[in-house]
């Protein structure tokens, strides 16, 4: 158990020491309660359904009186209306498909987010060490400044304006450690098992990769998830109107077939006794002098007998009854029509018609939305992109060796024109890389709303992109 116990800790030990990297940030959206519910919901509509035969299946018992002798039982079914089989089937279809869109849209979501943190890490990171660099070329024109405060070509604006940037550039600083630190604790959030981050930047596509992705433009199909969402939603409600107008077309309300039970020792019937009954034979014997004594009709005589009877007088009597019917006379078949002659179903069929109506335009307007944004973030991407490479080229002229050569030339080797130069140069950069979290965040959307990001055979969508 010691063993057991040294080796789970060092394997946590391990997990704990080494970073949280892309592979992994990406990894943890699996463990997420939204991802975990998402799946589920669509493993579950994903499986077969048995679609049932009939609406209702019931057992049904009736009993004659309460001697107990006589019981009827029936097995009844209501039976599906016409088309409604059909229509539950493509219910359940579009069901499901509507829960895989809802699956691929709570994966992209998850993703996004953590691509979102994680491009923005990245490329804060970028923005920190250009600012380091600004600020060592600043506090370098600033020392410059001094060694010339008593010379003619002293300029105090120029010192002022320089402290003021540096003053900047130092709470530029600060703000860049408080976002990294932000971003690493919400990474770490989301991977509780890491300690440190380290997201390595070649995991990021080129701005000319970006260009190749897109210069064909994005073409909307019904792949992309919110598409697909909508088309879930779309094909659900129709099926589902679809279900409800067919269940007015239950023309037959019912079969049933039963059997009538009758248990000869309990039953009984009445029998009105005549004269020529209890004369007829043994049979009612015992019953004669009861008869006689209620049929006598005239004043009795002095020795007590009756001097005449009533002739038409009965007297009822219980006597046990006997089940003589054939055995197919025992069952019994239950038929129920509905009569749709006397029946109006133009409601219910205007109903269908407005309810698709409205899903189909409800799907229409989603799939303009989209195309509308997907189109407007192409154009945006490669809009930024091209104003990000005039200022990628223009740091790059201000950096090559030959330029600064000439430069430092023709300004007579002034440090002061020299620091401005490569100032200028690392502006640009600066400009470029926030330009770059600008161009990445319009990107991710488009991997979002393209379903690239909802793809699970893909360890860097980034570098994927939209295919």
């Amino acid at each position: 158990m010691k063993s057991v116990s040294l080796i789970s800790l060092a394997l946590s030990a391990a997990a704990i020491a080494s970073p949280l990297t892309w592979e992994r940030l990406i990894e943890s959206a699996k463990a997420d309660p939204r991802y975990e519910a998402a799946e589920k919901r669509a493993e579950a509509t994903a499986k077969e359904r048995n679609l049932k035969l009939w609406d209702k299946l019931e057992l049904r018992y009736q009993m004659d009186g309460f001697s107990f002798a006589k019981h009827d039982f029936e097995l009844r079914v209501t039976p599906q209306a016409f088309g409604e089989r059909d229509a539950d089937k493509a219910h359940y279809e579009a069901v499901k498909n509507y829960q895989q869109a809802t699956f691929a849209v709570e994966r992209s979501i998850l993703l996004y987010d953590r691509y979102e943190r994680g491009v923005r890490y990245v490329l804060r990171q970028k923005i920190n060490e250009i600012n380091k660099q600004l600020l060592q070329v600043i506090q370098d024109r600033i020392e410059v400044l001094h060694l010339k405060s008593g010379s003619a070509s002293f300029n105090a604006e120029d010192l002022m304006t320089s402290l003021e940037k540096s003053a900047s550039l130092k709470a530029n600083l600060l703000s860049d450690s408080t976002a990294l630190r932000d971003a690493e604790l919400k990474m770490l959030a989301w991977a509780p098992a890491y300690d440190n981050v380290f997201l390595d930047s070649s995991f990021i596509p080129t701005m000319d990769e970006l260009a190749e992705f897109l210069k064909n433009g994005v073409t909307v199909d019904e792949n992309f998830p919110l598409v697909a969402l909508a088309k879930g939603k779309r094909d659900s409600d129709v099926s589902k109107a679809q279900q409800d107008a067919s269940k007015d077309r239950n023309y037959i309300s019912h079969v049933g077939i039963g059997y009538s039970l009758q248990i000869e020792s309990l039953m009984e019937k009445y029998k009105d006794l005549e004269y020529k009954d209890i004369k007829s034979g043994a049979r009612y014997d015992d019953y004669e002098s009861e008869w006689m004594a209620n049929a006598c009709n005239v004043r009795v005589t002095e020795t007590g007998e009756c001097a005449g009877y009533d002739a038409t007088y009965k007297l009822r009597k219980l006597f046990p009854d006997t089940d003589n019917r054939k055995i197919a006379d025992k069952f019994f078949l239950n038929l129920a029509f509905r009569l749709p002659f006397f029946d109006s179903n133009k409601d219910a069929s205007l109903r269908e018609q407005v309810e698709k109506l409205d899903a189909e335009s409800k799907y229409l307007d989603e799939v303009r939305e989209v195309n509308q944004k997907v189109a407007r973030l192409t154009e945006e991407v490669l809009t930024l992109i091209d104003q990000w490479k005039v200022l990628k080229d223009y740091a790059e002229q201000v950096n090559a060796s030959g330029f600064m050569e000439q430069f430092a030339r023709n300004a007579g080797s002034d440090p002061l024109l020299l620091l401005r130069a490569r100032e200028s140069a690392l502006e640009s950069d600066l400009k470029a890389a926030k330009l770059e979290y600008d161009i990445f965040a319009r990107y991710l959307s488009l991997l979002d709303y393209s379903g690239a990001l909802a793809r699970q055979d893909v360890t860097n969508h980034l570098r994927e992109g939209i295919r």
